[in-house]
């Protein structure tokens, strides 16, 4: 957030807005246990995981960096990955619930 405020040249206001919310935001530290659920989510994504003879896809799902560490945070807590994102689909009862919103009902 902050790296977009600084290219688009944010005025202090918007600057001081985004202090205060990181302020209030619980961060989640990346250590030994959120790496490696990285790691098996980004084999499994690529039909890579020697955990997982079957894989409900043929070919691989090809997932940013930024979105394996927003599945991996998920699964690390328990939490269910509500998204318009249909690329965490394939991970779905898998690592973790993921709940998938067409984005055309949000209107």
């Amino acid at each position: 957030m902050k790296s977009i405020a600084l290219q688009n040249n944010w005025g202090i206001k918007r600057l001081q807005v985004i202090d205060v919310f990181l302020d209030e935001v619980t961060f989640i530290e990346i250590n030994k246990t959120l790496t490696n659920i990285y790691v098996e989510i980004d084999a499994y994504s690529q039909c890579r995981n020697p955990s997982y003879a079957n894989y409900p896809f043929i070919t691989p799902r090809n997932m940013g960096k930024n979105d394996l560490w927003i599945a991996s945070t998920a699964a690390l807590l328990g939490l269910k990955l509500v998204t318009t994102d249909a690329d965490f689909n394939h991970l779905d009862q898998v690592f973790l619930e993921v709940q998938y919103l067409e984005p055309q009902f949000l209107r």
